[in-house]
């Protein structure tokens, strides 16, 4: 098995992170690798909550739809911010809840495709959809710069490599079609071009978690394993796997 390899370097000193992303010579060309490395808990605790909390996306939606979701996203926001803040109260900035570590996997990985390969962030599902506590599926969603829409799964622990535990969620939710029950929410997110890749089963999938290890770049080539033993994954257009490491 060939050695991955970092290949570019984005530093994002106001996120108290930086991006970087990974190459490596095995596996398909369709799969492609991301890391978010995390340096300042408070930081990007700080930019999460501004994000979930600006709802300008909503006043580019028709009335109808502002209507059907600015409620939800009022009372989803103020529930995210409660946990990244409560995850600051809880000791030293160093401490990562596991709540706060999975939205945290969520909209860093996110930004990691946006800033490293050119896509567009969606508003993160939970404040879209309500599945607090609940497994009403996908966590996150991007368009590429192909216009496909990508379907994203975070795993958090604080002590593991969760990458088949995303993998494995991940292609149980697209054998259960969770990906097409999106659709009627992301009609009003993602743009016709994609929708239509969509209909036709066109799409990409997001694998993103935490990573605990002083060797990360195995950590990755042992993901790229793990998603080609999943059928669905293989079907997809493209393949993202992004590790967020909290380096101390």
């Amino acid at each position: 098995m060939a050695n991955a390899s970092y290949s570019g370097e984005y530093s994002k000193p106001e996120w108290g992170c930086s991006f970087h992303q990974v190459s490596s010579t095995y596996g398909p060309k369709n799969i492609h690798l991301c890391h978010v490395k995390v340096s300042d808990i408070i930081k990007i605790a700080a930019e999460l909550s501004s994000i979930v909390m600006n709802d300008s996306w909503i006043m580019n939606l028709d009335k109808g739809a502002r209507r059907a979701y600015e409620t939800t996203v009022k009372e989803t926001a103020e529930c995210l911010v409660d946990i990244f803040k409560n995850n600051l109260r809880s000791g030293t900035d160093d401490k990562v809840s596991t709540e706060f570590g999975e939205v945290m996997v969520s909209m860093s990985s996110s930004r990691a495709l946006e800033v490293i390969l050119g896509h567009i962030s969606l508003p993160i599902a939970e404040l879209w959809k309500p599945q607090k506590k609940q497994n009403e599926g996908f966590d996150f969603h991007t368009v590429c710069p192909n216009k496909f829409i990508n379907f994203g799964e975070a795993k958090f622990s604080g002590s593991g490599n969760p990458h088949g535990l995303a993998s494995s969620q991940a292609h149980d939710f697209f054998e259960s079609k969770k990906h097409l029950r999106d659709r009627v929410h992301l009609i009003n997110l993602a743009g016709k071009e994609s929708l239509d890749h969509l209909d036709t089963d066109s799409f990409g999938a997001i694998l993103a978690f935490s990573i605990n290890s002083k060797n990360p770049l195995t950590i990755f080539e042992n993901a790229i394993t793990t998603a080609e033993s999943h059928t669905s994954l293989k079907n997809a257009k493209y393949v993202y796997i992004v590790g967020v490491s909290h380096e101390y």
